[in-house]
């Protein structure tokens, strides 16, 4: 029931946004996520622009962007996990060629974890979502815009992020 809830929302929010022509730049890239201090993975993000299409043209959010991005989990023996990010940053102007931004989101993940106990074997699935608050930095690797991010997560018992990737395109 709870799926339905969420549609119904995701719905909503399509049409509570007006028609507009299509102006957002769009960006994309690879990173490699550091889970709790202690897992690797890698997945792959995509920034677009939100302030423009939802109307904001003056004040703080003014230039307001929104990420997304899906990433898979090297977990220890027979375990993998993927974690979907969708938030709202907002960069912080300051005159430097680094390019520091904050935002909140939302989350979901899920882990399997095959388990064999004489002979017999069995694939146990979980799940969760949550909010999201993150600090980053966007800045230039050679001709290449790059970003690092830090993201705490509430889903399950809650976890920290740290991401590094490259970007493309916008």
């Amino acid at each position: 029931m709870k799926r339905w809830y969420i549609l119904l929302a995701l719905v909503g929010f399509l049409f509570a946004l007006p028609a507009q022509e299509a102006e957002a730049q769009v960006a994309f890239g690879p990173q490699v996520v550091l889970w709790d201090f202690d897992e690797i993975g890698v997945g792959a993000r995509v920034d677009f622009g939100l302030a423009d299409a939802i109307g904001i043209e003056d004040g703080f959010f003014q230039d307001l962007y929104g990420s997304f991005n899906a990433n898979y989990l090297f977990l220890d023996g027979d375990a993998t996990s993927l974690v979907f990010n969708l938030n709202g940053n907002v960069p912080l102007d300051l005159d430097t060629d680094l390019n520091p931004y904050i935002g909140a989101g939302i989350n979901h993940w899920r882990t399997s974890v095959t388990f064999n106990f004489l002979g017999v074997s069995e694939k146990v699935t979980s799940s969760a979502s949550g909010l999201n608050i993150l600090g980053g930095l966007k800045f230039g690797l050679g001709d290449i815009p790059a970003f690092a991010e830090a993201q705490y997560s509430t889903s399950g018992a809650g976890f920290l992020t740290i991401s590094f990737g490259v970007l493309f395109g916008g």
